[in-house]
């Protein structure tokens, strides 16, 4: 009886420790729901301003495919992940509202494709730009604006598709599903991104003892063409950040989805996957609000577009008031 009784304490000392990290995710999801969605909405307007035409690169299009994912993330999955949590904990493990429950599953299904949609659109910036270093003369016929749009289109239509088959096919074994996913997703495509930035990193750093060189040599630092070649390197710099904030946030995903469909867990097992659960969450909503500050801090150019149209948007209106008054 006395070990019934300390089993029953400590399940119930989990389950009030799960709903604190069920509450400490909805306080920090509105957070990081107005950062995602203000610096990305800024970001969108500096590329569609853009006053001295830096991002008119075809490359440029994955960063916005990459925004809008973001945006849509911060916009909707967030907001109704902390409802969710919010009403959970408020609720003490009791049932809730079932308008929450759909608005949380809605957000699942979205973080799902603006997510899972972020690896391949990462991973395609990665490669334009491998390919952009080891053969420029082929760069401009293999990566246009066309093929750039196209290729995020398609990332986003795949990913609806798969996250829809649990629907057109209801008898499907759910597990079997996830399994697949894992594998088909967060560790093939963060494999071929690994070891696509270990070539990226190799050509680069010998494009870069190249140009120091060259410069040095012909002494060309203050030409157009030095002006282009330091842009084309910070955003490759900016390729590698991305790609390793993604892959940091990715690898916690995986492993606990591993521990989750391949181990059995006992009962505490459980409170304790899903507090890692919990952790994976904001690792990945962080990556999201991240990606944005990755183009400010890193781009020079961008923070130039961004406050030239702040100024720009501010002489208008207040060019408009003069006209009225």
């Amino acid at each position: 009886m006395a070990v019934n009784e300390s089993l029953s304490v400590n399940f119930n000392n989990l389950r009030d420790l799960y709903m604190k990290f069920e509450l400490a995710e909805g306080i920090c999801l509105p957070v990081l729901s107005v950062l995602t969605v203000s610096t990305n909405i800024l970001l969108l307007i500096a590329i569609w301003k853009d006053p001295e035409k830096n991002f008119r690169s075809p490359t440029t299009y994955f960063l916005i495919g990459l925004a809008i994912a973001d945006l849509l993330t911060g916009m909707s999955t967030e907001p109704f992940f902390a409802v969710y949590h919010i009403m959970n904990f408020q609720s003490g493990g009791k049932p809730i509202p079932r308008v929450v429950t759909k608005l949380y599953n809605i957000g699942q299904s979205i973080s799902t494709v603006t997510i899972s949609s972020s690896y391949l659109i990462i991973l395609g910036l990665s490669i334009s730009q491998y390919i952009a270093i080891k053969w420029p003369h082929k760069y401009k016929v293999l990566i246009t604006r066309n093929r750039v749009i196209v290729s995020v289109l398609l990332s986003w239509l795949y990913f609806i598709f798969f996250t829809l088959v649990p629907s057109f096919t209801p008898n499907i074994d759910h597990k079997l599903f996830l399994k697949v996913d894992l594998a088909l997703h967060p560790v093939l495509i963060s494999t071929i991104l690994f070891t696509t930035l270990i070539l990226l990193y190799r050509v680069f750093s010998q494009e870069v003892q190249r140009r120091r060189s060259y410069r040095k040599s012909d002494n060309q630092k203050g030409t157009v063409r030095g002006k282009s070649e330091n842009l084309q390197r910070q955003f490759v710099i900016v390729t590698f950040y991305l790609a390793a904030i993604l892959l940091i946030s990715a690898l916690p995903h995986i492993a606990i989805q591993f521990v989750w469909l391949y181990v059995a867990l006992s009962e505490e097992g459980l409170y304790y996957t899903f507090m890692a659960l919990r952790v994976r969450d904001l690792l990945l909503f962080l990556k999201v609000a991240l990606d944005a500050f990755i183009y400010a801090w890193r781009l020079p150019s961008y923070r130039k577009a961004l406050k030239r149209s702040i100024n720009h948007s501010r002489r208008d209106s207040k060019s408009s008031v003069e006209v009225k008054g």
